[in-house]
């Protein structure tokens, strides 16, 4: 029996994705729940495993082409000429199928690497990204493999195509230029109390000692969330076609990440009700997944705001793009310490540089000088957040 496997609803509003790689050929034997190919989606590169298994006897698309849902990508035949003989369910069974993410099975193909091999740390022993890395550590396999890439860099130019996301990120970002009449806001924060707070509670792990690591991230997250409530005009889409503002009650925040293949942006939701623990926990959680690769779409959707903190990074000052369909992003520089004057005189002061860029269909200056000023009220004196929310 033939089945044919269809591109499925990878989630809302997501019509189409780019075939990666196929990670198997025709006429090749698959086993149910094996990954066949990889498929590039709405910034996330998504694992499609085989529903059945069997053999493949024809792949639709190739690498490089872009698939609706609903059409058929590969069919696998199944019948009594394809079952293993005895010998091979032995070997099977003496062999089975490794339990590892995506990111892992990736890097260990990178670096033909039998994942058989390696110890998972990871749950109900499943094999990492980490795993992956600390075996080729051990084995000294990462640098004989890249003394081996080197050497086989014998042109003066090498011509490198642009991965899949690095792709998406360019037509998200060109199209944002093209269609936002953007406008950036710079301003400079007085930050001697978020300093001061942040510095008596980052040490603090709870009763139990099971708090997460406060983080400068976590903190402003939650600061721009409440300065968004005032200015809800801010904490909007803009509708292209119908010309509209659409003003959200809850705040969305994405959360602009660096990671190995380019900018992805996980979104923490309705961030309005949840504690700086919380938020600290669900940020690391996501961030790491963002860096590992296994991020999924519905985890980069839906943000109503973005925050860039290039804080450790470095940086003074940026003109960050807007993320169609939001109307406003913030980029987050250093908190550093410099010479202020206070009463004619020099003195230490901490303050923190922001970059505010909006699109001026929807938003003006003015609207832009008083979100930073109201955050900077808050990076003063975060105490006046419990005269709010109490």
């Amino acid at each position: 029996m033939a089945v044919a496997f269809r591109l499925p609803d990878i989630g809302e509003g997501v019509h189409e994705a780019e075939i990666v790689r196929w990670l198997v050929r025709e006429g090749e034997q698959v086993e149910e729940n094996q990954p066949v190919l990889e498929v590039q989606t709405d910034k996330a590169v998504v694992e499609l495993p085989a529903p059945t298994g069997g053999t493949v006897t024809r792949l639709n698309w190739k690498a490089g082409e872009t698939v609706s849902v609903g059409e058929v990508l590969y069919v696998i035949r199944q019948d009594s000429a394809n079952k293993p003989s005895s010998s091979s369910l032995a070997r099977k069974a003496d062999k089975k199928r490794v339990l590892a993410t995506p990111s892992a099975r990736r890097l260990a193909r990178e670096y033909g690497i039998d994942l058989s091999l390696i110890t998972g740390t990871g749950r109900h022993g499943q094999v990492t990204r980490e795993d992956v890395l600390r075996f080729l550590e051990e084995k000294g396999g990462m640098e004989e493999h890249r003394i081996l890439r080197e050497a086989t860099k014998t042109k003066e130019v090498i011509v490198q195509d642009l991965t899949p996301i690095r792709r998406v990120i360019g037509e998200r970002l060109q199209y944002s230029v093209i269609t936002k009449p953007h406008v950036t806001h710079f301003d400079e924060l007085e930050a001697d109390g978020l300093v001061q707070w942040y510095q008596k509670q980052k040490s603090y792990t709870g009763t139990d000692g099971k708090l997460p690591k406060l983080t400068y991230t976590a903190i402003l997250a939650k600061l721009v969330a409440i300065t968004l409530k005032h200015y809800p005009r801010i904490n909007a889409h803009y509708d292209e076609e119908k010309q509209q503002i659409r003003k959200f009650a809850s705040v969305s925040l994405g959360i602009a990440t660096d990671t190995s293949r380019g900018l992805l942006v996980p979104v923490l939701r309705k961030v309005e009700q949840k504690n700086m623990n919380q938020l600290a926990s669900e940020i690391h959680t996501l961030t790491e997944l963002a860096r590992e690769g296994e991020l999924t779409p519905e985890q980069m959707r839906g943000s109503t705001f973005t925050i860039s903190n290039a804080g450790a990074l470095g940086g003074k000052w940026a003109t960050p793009i807007i993320q169609p369909p939001e109307v406003a992003i913030l980029a987050l520089h250093p908190v550093e310490e410099k010479p202020i004057v206070q009463n004619g005189r020099i003195a230490a002061g901490w303050r923190m540089n922001v970059s505010l860029s909006f699109d001026h269909r929807v938003l003006d200056g003015a609207d832009a000088i008083r979100f930073t000023q109201t955050l900077g009220k808050y990076t003063k004196d975060p105490g006046l957040l419990l005269r709010e929310l109490t």
